[in-house]
């Protein structure tokens, strides 16, 4: 074969990948609206409410970090880090339910547990002794952790053939079935909902002590917490957290 005819074989190969490429996300994109249109129509107004509170909730309280605070610490150094990582994360996980990524979702929302643990045992332990070290999230969460974690594991790693069902299995006429290659609207996408926003009434609870840790009287929690008891009881009539949950966070 002529060198002529590699370099044509080549260029036509490349040709054709791009033309593949762009097409596969365009097919992608067309779905992900069409996933998205279904779940806001069938989004229970009280979660819509909820995730709008949520949302707000967060976008609010992390204005205040734009405020400079004295004496800060290696601890609340750290903490600032992963305030910042999980806030960001919040909102990418928001997108991918909506746009039918449950997988990727639920994948994050693991990160998320892991995240709010390290939070918590950064204010109860030297940083020494959690460097190169797992968040430990049963220790934190107990019993809620001990439930929740093994399932956000277990999607995340695909440890189970039934993890594929989140990608919507499709029947064809002629008898096969298989996942859908782009994302299309799973039942799956409130419960994983449900559990992304668990993780998040935690973090709000404890961004707001936070916050009034290392700003004191430069910052009013009056109306974040007050918002913050709205939130959580939508989230009881939800279902998102139980009583005894709603309760247990607001006395600690």
């Amino acid at each position: 074969m002529s060198s002529s005819k590699e370099e044509f074989d080549l260029y036509k190969n490349t040709e054709e990948l791009m033309k593949f490429a762009v097409e596969f996300q365009v097919d992608s994109e067309k779905a992900r609206k069409i996933v998205k249109d279904t779940y806001r129509k069938k989004e229970p107004e009280l979660h819509n409410s909820f995730r709008i509170t949520l949302d707000g909730l967060l976008g609010r309280t992390s204005k205040q970090l734009l405020n400079i605070f004295e004496n800060p610490t290696e601890k609340t150094t750290y903490q600032l880090s992963l305030i910042a990582s999980f806030l960001r994360t919040h909102f990418l996980i928001n997108d991918l339910i909506l746009n039918g990524d449950l997988i990727e979702a639920f994948t994050l929302t693991r990160k998320q547990l892991e995240t709010l643990t390290r939070l918590h045992e950064i204010d109860e332990k030297p940083i020494l002794k959690l460097l190169k070290k797992t968040p430990n999230v049963i220790n934190i969460f107990g019993e809620a952790g001990k439930k929740l974690y093994p399932t956000l594991s277990e999607i995340a790693h695909f440890a189970t053939p039934r993890v594929g069902e989140l990608l919507t299995v499709f029947s064809h006429k002629d008898g096969r079935s298989g996942p859908s290659l782009v994302p299309a609207y799973n039942e799956d996408a409130l419960g994983c909902y449900d559990r992304h926003a668990y993780v998040s009434i935690y973090f709000s609870f404890w961004f707001i002590e936070f916050l009034k840790k290392i700003y004191g009287e430069n910052y009013d929690s009056n109306k974040d917490f007050k918002t913050f008891m709205i939130l959580t009881g939508i989230a009881e009539d939800c279902g998102i957290i139980k009583l005894s949950e709603k309760v247990a966070k607001t006395e600690k």
